[in-house]
């Protein structure tokens, strides 16, 4: 079932996300948008609530968490699984929040970081 988030919003538009129980439930959602509306999204788990929510395909830069690195803030980095995948991500940052960012390769996984440098 999908209701509205309480805890996640909308970068672009600060309203809030959708929120779906299951990976099904979002694709359903994702399929039906797509269907209707002439729209390309995917379904993500989100690392803030833990559920799923749908994003457009073209700004969809999956990662994990890394477990060796962290962040000045003490937590763990995201991880991407190659430079073309981190510097998609550093691109759509610096176009959505002016944040400039370089990609960098981890040094103890074969993971993509990114970083302020």
């Amino acid at each position: 079932m999908s209701r509205k988030s309480d805890t996640c919003v909308g970068k672009k538009t600060g309203r809030p996300l959708t929120e779906y129980d299951s990976l099904e439930e979002a694709q359903d959602g994702a399929d039906h948008a797509n269907a209707t509306y002439k729209q390309d999204l995917t379904s993500y788990q989100c690392d803030v609530c833990g559920l799923w929510h749908l994003s457009p395909k073209d700004r969809q830069t999956p990662s994990t968490k890394c477990r060796f690195c962290t962040g000045a803030d003490g937590r763990e980095k995201d991880a991407y699984r190659s430079q073309k995948e981190a510097q998609r991500r550093a691109d759509i940052l610096k176009q959505e929040q002016g944040v400039a960012l370089k990609v960098y390769k981890c040094e103890y996984s074969d993971a993509w970081h990114l970083t302020r440098g």
